[in-house]
């Protein structure tokens, strides 16, 4: 091998020997067409340029774009503000009502012979005259503060009255039989009467000031009429004396009858309004007009008004109006104004009115209570019984009661998702049930299903409705699958193999703290930690095995063992699966002397070979290392030369 690689060496060398000589060999002479020219060179350099380099232009800079400005005309866009400043304009009224406090029509309190809505007039006795005023309404601190004002020729005697009223609850009546508390500011004075006075019919103003639920000042002005009886009667000439503010008609409304006093969406009620000429002329061009405050209640008819030509003193005049409540209409109060407008004979116009009340009653029907189990499992089913009342002040007809199914996790199981109640009396209640059913499939967590009640009013001109959500917890029983591990036939101890692992998370609640683990004996390796998996999710991981022996006497064969995965559910509580696996351990193959020996042989071969390689590798750089210097070194002695 040797001589191999030294006659290599010797051809190489001797075939670079010509080379070499060439490069070692004298220079040529240089010949007359070679020698370098003495004589001036005749041929004139070129010219400089005469056109000058013109200057570069830089161009002007355009001047800066001015931001147009807003014309005059223009209207800035001005950024809300929350808070408004001085010089704003007064808002626009909100929904809250800004005059509060009104007359109980309906209701006779202590101290009144009659509602006002049955005529009542301030009674006079003993030498004074006893006002009753109650009213109703929300005001910051329920105080309010009432001035009286009396007229300056009427029969009072002067004072200075001003009081405190506030809000308490009165026993009250209206009829017989019908009784009931209310929470109202009850305005209650004397007012002491002058030793001389004049009969007629005055009328008193009561100031009221008080501050709003939101605190802003108000004031009210409530006018009370009375007819004083007694003293003496002025003269009709002018000479008698007494007030001449009362020569007047006066039509006061003695009362006004509602029936029935209690109505329902789409029916009918009927007011009488009995009126009386208390004043001192006659009246004429007596107008009676009924006047709702809300479209709840309407006029049957083409007119809202009835037309009388006169009403004599003491006469007496009586209006009939039918009104007709709205379908559909909801639990109120419904206020309407009963206003009388006249005229004396010479023409002089007056105007009188009163607030009354128009109760409007419905059923109302409520879920008062849900009994069911809050927690189920998954395809589990469950019943609900439901308590449902009538708290309003009608009968209720054809209530259905109906289960809603927005939650497609939680289904009915019955023939229908709805029950039907044909009545149900104010006050009483009944009880209907469901079987629902949570969906195998069902997520773990949290649920809602709804019921709602639709019924109708008493004339079946409405139909009302609410609904009511519960919650629902469902549970998931933890599940977990996984791929099959399988394990080499046969490996040899010492070696290490990959072993992957695979796992699914095939229930609807989620599983914490996977971990796989192998348990063969003769193997070693570390658990596959894969963490949580929510439902539906999987996860994946290579276990690195390193195959050792077998623990018993016989270090080689069958090896047997499990892989166990272990996991938990939302509890805490742990899981766990497992696989059975075996594999053999093949013992490793033994070498003989001679083996080792040619092996050994072999491995030095290789590396004397690898050594004269690189020898040779470093001869023919070192020769062309050479071969590039001479060669160099001679054109520079040519490039000195010329």
């Amino acid at each position: 091998m040797k001589q191999r690689v030294f006659a290599w060496i010797l051809a190489l060398i001797l075939a670079l020997t010509p080379v070499l000589a060439f490069a070692e060999g004298d220079e040529p002479e240089p010949t007359a067409s070679t020698e370098p020219s003495s004589s001036p060179s005749t041929e004139p350099s070129a010219p400089p340029s005469e056109e000058p380099t013109a200057p570069p232009t830089t161009p002007p800079t355009a001047p800066p774009t001015e931001q147009p400005t807003a014309s005059p005309s223009e209207k800035p866009t001005a950024s809300p503000t929350t808070q408004p400043t001085a010089a704003q304009e007064t808002p626009e009224p909100t929904g809250e009502s800004t005059d509060p406090l009104k007359i109980d029509t309906y209701w006779k309190y202590p101290g009144m012979d009659k509602s006002y809505a049955g005529g009542y007039m301030p009674v006079q006795a003993n030498g004074s005259v006893q006002f009753i005023m109650p009213l109703l309404g929300k005001t910051q601190g329920n105080t309010i503060r009432v001035v009286p004002e009396f007229p300056s020729d009427g029969p009072f005697a002067p004072t200075n009255l001003q009081f405190d009223v506030h809000e308490q609850t009165y026993d009250v009546t209206q009829g017989q039989n019908n009784t009931g508390k209310v929470n109202a500011y009850l305005v209650k004075f004397d007012a002491p009467l002058k030793s001389t006075f004049y009969n007629g019919t005055y009328t008193v103003m009561l100031h009221v000031t008080y501050k709003t639920p939101a605190g802003d000042p108000t004031e009210q002005t409530f006018t009370i009429q009375v007819q004083i009886t007694g003293g003496k009667t002025p003269s009709s000439g002018g000479g008698g004396g007494g007030p001449t503010a009362v020569r007047k008609p006066v039509i006061l409304i003695q009362n006004c009858m509602i029936t029935p006093t209690e109505v329902s969406g789409g029916e009918r009620a009927s007011v009488a309004v009995s009126m009386s000429n208390v004043g001192n002329y006659d009246a004429k061009n007596i107008r009676v007009s009924l006047i709702p405050e809300s479209d709840t209640v309407t006029l049957r008819g083409d007119l809202n008004a009835k037309f009388f030509d006169a009403l004599p003193v003491k006469g007496e005049l009586d209006a009939d109006f039918d009104l007709a409540i709205a379908p559909g209409a909801t639990e109120s109060a419904a206020v309407f104004t009963v206003q009388i407008t006249y005229e004396d004979k010479y023409g002089g116009a007056y105007t009188e009115e009163g607030k009354y009340t128009i109760n409007i009653t419905q059923p109302k029907i409520e879920i008062v209570d849900c009994e069911y189990s809050e927690v189920v499992n998954g395809g589990d089913g469950f019943t609900v019984t439901l308590t449902v009342r009538n708290s309003g002040t009608r009968d209720a007809k054809n209530v259905v009661v109906q289960y809603i199914s927005e939650d497609d996790s939680i289904r009915y199981t019955g023939i229908q998702d709805h029950q039907t109640i044909e009545s149900l009396k104010k006050g009483e209640s009944t009880a209907v049930t469901f079987d629902l059913r949570a969906l195998p499939s069902a997520m773990e967590g949290k649920h809602t299903f709804r019921f709602s009640c639709s019924y109708k009013d008493a004339a079946n001109s409405g139909t009302y409705e609410n609904s009511m959500d519960y919650p629902l917890t469902v549970v998931q029983k933890a599940s977990l699958g996984y791929d099959e591990v399988r394990l080499p036939e046969s490996i040899v101890s010492g070696e290490s193999f990959t072993l992957p692992v695979c796992v699914y998370n095939t229930g609807f609640s989620q599983i914490f703290n996977v971990r796989c683990s192998l348990n063969c004996d003769g193997l070693i390796s570390s658990s596959a930690f894969l963490g949580n998996l929510a439902p539906q999710e999987s996860a994946d991981k290579a276990m690195t095995v390193f195959v050792a022996t077998l623990s018993g006497s016989q270090k080689y064969g069958e090896a047997y063992g499990s892989i166990e995965i272990s996991y938990e559910d939302v509890n805490g509580e742990k899981h766990f699966e497992s696989q059975s696996v075996k594999m053999t351990i093949a013992e490793p193959k033994k070498i003989t002397d001679e083996e080792k020996e040619r092996e050994k042989q072999k491995v030095e071969e290789q590396q004397t070979l690898s050594q004269w390689w690189i020898s040779l590798l470093v001869a023919i750089a070192i020769i062309i290392i050479l071969i590039a210097v001479i060669l160099i070194a001679r054109f520079a002695r040519i490039l000195k030369m010329k």
